[in-house]
């Protein structure tokens, strides 16, 4: 079980530094906009918006009368504030909290990897949907930062993209898209720190010292480097569901 407390902590103290880290995540936040498949709504429902990257993808991309927005982090708001001026937000977990609205559009963007049951929120938000609304989002496959799973040795639930499709299959008109993206760190320290500063660090709780540091670092660059250059894998996947 994803430990939400833990998620929530992290994610509210990366808010400060999430935008000048989160590389990969506007990248997705801009594709899905893209591959939407049409770009004018008469509500749209956010979820997981944190500091707006992606609202402001929907604010400039997307025609929309009413805008409601959501993050387990409450102070998100703070940050929509500076986005949108007029819209509705709703704080809290999308696995627990009610929605007694329906929408035509419903997008996330690197959210409901966070989820411990991504394919009964999915129908959730799939109930959500006005007849002919569209359900758009991008979560990470199970690539996504291989390397650091592989030397901190953390289990974590995965979505391997052959699966996703299967449990795709029940909805009528649906895209799934893969991608592979490689970030390029001097160091360890500073794939850490990059990772702290989205908010990622979720994964696990660990301490490092010194001595623990230097032999991963030794483990990473041996198995994970290209001329000397220490790679770490995202592995983006963008959901297109058509009602």
């Amino acid at each position: 079980m994803i430990d939400k407390s833990l998620v929530k902590r992290r994610f509210k103290k990366s808010l400060t530094t999430y935008d000048d880290n989160a590389i990969v995540q506007k990248e997705m936040a801009a594709k899905l906009i893209e591959l939407l498949p049409e770009k004018e709504f008469s509500s749209v429902f956010e979820i997981g918006c944190s500091t707006g990257i992606l609202t402001k993808q929907i604010s400039e991309n997307v025609k929309f009368d009413q805008i409601w927005v959501n993050d387990i982090v409450a102070e998100s708001k703070k940050y929509i504030d500076n986005i949108l001026l007029d819209y509705t937000f709703i704080s809290g977990d999308i696995e627990t909290i009610s929605i007694d609205k329906k929408f035509d559009l419903i997008v996330s963007n690197a959210c409901l990897q966070w989820c411990n049951d991504i394919n009964k929120v999915i129908d959730k938000l799939y109930g959500c949907l006005n007849k002919c609304g569209v359900l758009a989002v991008s979560i990470f496959g199970d690539m996504n930062l291989k390397e650091i799973k592989n030397i901190f040795d953390i289990k974590e639930k995965t979505y391997v993209m052959s699966e996703l499709q299967e449990c795709l299959k029940i909805y009528k008109t649906y895209n799934v898209i893969e991608e592979t993206v490689e970030l390029e760190f001097d160091c360890l320290k500073d794939i850490l720190q990059h990772i702290k500063y989205t908010g990622a660090n979720s994964l696990k709780e660990c301490t490092l010292t010194k001595t623990v540091l230097k032999n991963n670092e030794e483990q990473y660059r041996e198995n994970f480097s290209k001329n000397n250059i220490l790679i770490l894998t995202y592995n983006p996947v963008y959901i297109i569901i058509k009602k």
